[in-house]
């Protein structure tokens, strides 16, 4: 993948953009891991920067190394550990800009979502979780590195033990021939294989640096997929809370408050135009008995 021009992820629009609208619907915590995962992404390149831009330095210092027959294999050695590193490193770093790349896709994903379809896709930061086996993979590769610089440096202190020695062996020998004691020389450490191994504790004190903060990024996206997934929960369980509170109420008094009030009514008008029929009924009976004469004959 051709890399294009170098820009902070923190800086990147998406991702500000993306920020901004967390921090607006009140979403803060997802905004601040957001933010920490593109620092600890930054972080990492800038220390894979240093640790290419170093090994320049101890290749150059290798190339001015005199080679004593005793010191060739040794040297052979340091520029085949180099390489590799700087092979490494290098494929870290394509790694990386993928991880970039797909973290800065994601986020304009989810603002262009967030502006059409409102907060409810703010959750789908829980998708970032989909970089993490990136990240574990350039984890793996900073930790391999890691051991290959300890090799390194085991065999810089192992070439400097026997250095040291012989020398002593060669120094006592010749206090031999001159009729002196041997002497014991102690723990001197060989001055040049100290100097040798200075940059490559140096490249494993950036690389730890870097699995360190390999390590944070990944608890980024397993933070942000745990929050959506307790906010989940808890809009789910208020949803319960509701329905749980309507079936407390007595069936009964929901029956007679959701009773319409106009079915009462017209049963009550029905009865009374039963009744106001019977009495029309008794007026007109009554009406039409004939009244007797009170004249008598």
């Amino acid at each position: 993948m051709e890399m294009t021009e170098n820009v902070e992820l923190t800086k990147e629009k998406n991702i500000t953009e993306l920020i901004e609208l967390l921090r607006k619907n009140n979403m803060q915590e997802a905004a601040n891991n957001i933010f920490e995962m593109a620092a600890y992404v930054d972080v990492m390149e800038k220390k894979m920067d240093s640790v290419l831009e170093e090994l320049i330095t101890v290749k150059d210092q290798l190339h001015k190394m005199e080679e004593r027959e005793a010191e060739k294999g040794l040297k052979q050695s340091l520029k085949r550990a180099v390489s590799k590193l700087e092979q490494d490193c290098k494929a870290m770093k394509e790694k990386l800009f993928e991880v970039k790349e797909e973290i800065k896709a994601k986020a304009g994903e989810i603002v262009t979502a967030a502006r059409q379809k409102g907060k409810a896709a703010l959750n789908r930061v829980s998708e970032f979780l989909g970089i993490k086996k990136k990240l574990q993979n350039i984890r793996q590769n900073v930790q391999e590195s890691i051991e290959d610089a300890d090799k390194t440096i085991g065999k810089i202190d192992a070439f400097g033990t026997g250095m040291r020695e012989a020398g002593q062996k060669i120094a006592n020998t010749f206090r031999t021939f001159a009729d002196k004691p041997e002497k014991e020389y102690g723990e001197k450490k060989f001055s040049k294989t100290e100097m040798i191994k200075k940059p490559f504790q140096a490249k494993r004190k950036l690389l730890s640096s870097i699995l360190n903060c390999a390590d944070a990024a990944i608890e980024k996206t397993e933070q942000l997929a745990a929050e959506v997934r307790q906010y989940q929960t808890d809009k789910a369980e208020r949803e319960t809370g509701s329905i749980n509170n309507m079936e407390a109420v007595n069936p009964a008094e929901l029956a007679r408050v959701a009773e319409p009030e106009f079915q009462y009514g017209a049963e009550a008008f029905e009865a009374h135009q039963k009744e106001a029929e019977k009495t029309m009924a008794k007026d007109k009976v009554t009406k039409n008995v004939p009244v007797k004469s009170g004249k008598s004959r």
